[in-house]
């Protein structure tokens, strides 16, 4: 196999637009231009290297569905090449490609078949998606009777089970139930450890960041920003925060999902002292967790934050064992040395590697007065030599 798994040149995409059905005959028998047209993409230059996770971040209409679409080769490019050596699984529309009528077995075989595996094949994986899938006697019926999260169980494990050499992801980790999420979640980065291509697209820079080897912002179609996921998440943050204090109406930057009942609560987040903490204090917080399951392992997370969300430091206990059950966790910061403004902690129950959040909660924000006559957030120990 190649080195550049993924390999795209010059790609574009222009999409017509009609303002009415008809223009499109119009256009045909008239030759006679009746639209007008869209650039999704444009210019696009990228090599993916093989076992690399690459990123893809932007606004709403920047191009990336579009781009995850043509790699995974149910969209075709208006100019430019792409090369794809390997078996692609796509995490686009979940469910795309599959029948309402047909049952979740018949649905199986369907999957396999649009992407070129053979019915045997798919007989030898069966066992493993209905396992995964966790669906029960459903899967015997029609998709047509199923609940959205069972569809979005049943298409996951499909996707996963096809042994993909390249794995195009849109959004799929903040689907379903929480359990399912962080099942899925673990089944990515399983992937991602067996040294497969993945490409992966996320409002969540939380999920880029941890999940990401190298990172492309996608602005109006084109790349703004490629390199580092940390590099590039922090220069498409800034751009954010920017514009919402010039009062334009960007995206706010999501953070992972936290849909349906957690597992394990923050019950109380008890800050002392407080409201007014001044520089030099033993600043402690008291976090409180409510585990409903007392065999489920989790971490502690602490994000110190000025009151504009703008992170000063972050803190977890990834240096002690994981956590179980419902636990009262103390965190000091000994003397610490903040400047001027208003604060707050955003504290996280995260499972063992730091990944998956199954709640988060904001503290109630506290004061440091005005002490001193330099800026900037922290009193940092300093020495000058004249």
């Amino acid at each position: 196999m190649k080195d550049f798994p993924v390999s795209i040149n010059g790609l574009g995409k222009v999409y017509k637009l009609y303002d009415r059905p008809a223009d499109r005959l119009k256009e045909l028998v008239f030759r006679k231009k009746y639209h007008h047209e869209f650039v999704a993409l444009a210019g696009i230059t990228l090599n993916l290297r093989r076992g690399e996770t690459l990123g893809i971040i932007g606004e709403n209409g920047a191009g990336k569905s579009t781009l995850l679409k043509i790699i995974a080769k149910t969209l075709t490019p208006t100019e430019g090449e792409i090369n794809i050596d390997g078996r692609v699984s796509s995490l686009l529309e979940l469910g795309s490609g599959f029948h309402p009528e047909f049952t979740g077995i018949d649905n199986i075989y369907f999957y396999g078949s649009l992407i070129g595996i053979t019915p045997s094949e798919m007989k030898d994986r069966m066992e493993e998606i209905i396992s995964f899938a966790e669906i029960g006697d459903y899967i015997h019926y029609p998709l047509k009777t199923y609940s959205s999260g069972m569809y979005v169980r049943l298409a996951f494990s499909v996707a996963m089970a096809v042994k993909p050499d390249i794995l195009v992801v849109d959004e799929a980790l903040s689907v379903g139930d929480l359990y399912f999420q962080k099942k899925s979640t673990d089944k990515i980065l399983s992937i991602k450890e067996s040294g497969k291509t993945i490409v992966f697209c996320s409002h969540s820079m939380y999920y880029i960041t941890r999940l990401c080897d190298r990172v492309v912002w996608l602005k109006n179609g084109r790349i703004a920003m490629e390199g580092s996921a940390h590099e590039v998440t922090q220069a498409y943050e800034t751009y954010q925060l920017k514009k919402e204090a010039a009062g334009q109406s960007g995206e706010t930057v999501e953070k992972p999902a936290t849909k349906g009942t957690s597992l394990i609560l923050i019950k109380h987040i008890i800050i002392t002292p407080f409201p007014v903490v001044r520089s030099g204090d033993d600043l402690n917080i008291e976090i409180e967790i409510e585990a409903s399951d007392n065999a489920i392992p989790y971490r502690v997370a602490s994000v110190l934050k000025r009151i504009d969300e703008i992170n000063i430091t972050s803190v977890g206990t990834k240096d002690h064992g994981a956590l179980k059950g419902n636990r009262k966790v103390n965190l000091c910061f000994p003397s610490i040395q903040l400047k001027q403004g208003t604060f707050f902690f955003k504290i996280h129950i995260m499972d063992e590697n730091f990944i998956h959040i199954y709640d988060s909660k904001a503290s109630s924000p506290f004061n440091v007065p005005k002490e001193t006559m330099e800026t900037g957030f922290l009193e940092l120990p300093y020495k000058w030599t004249i």
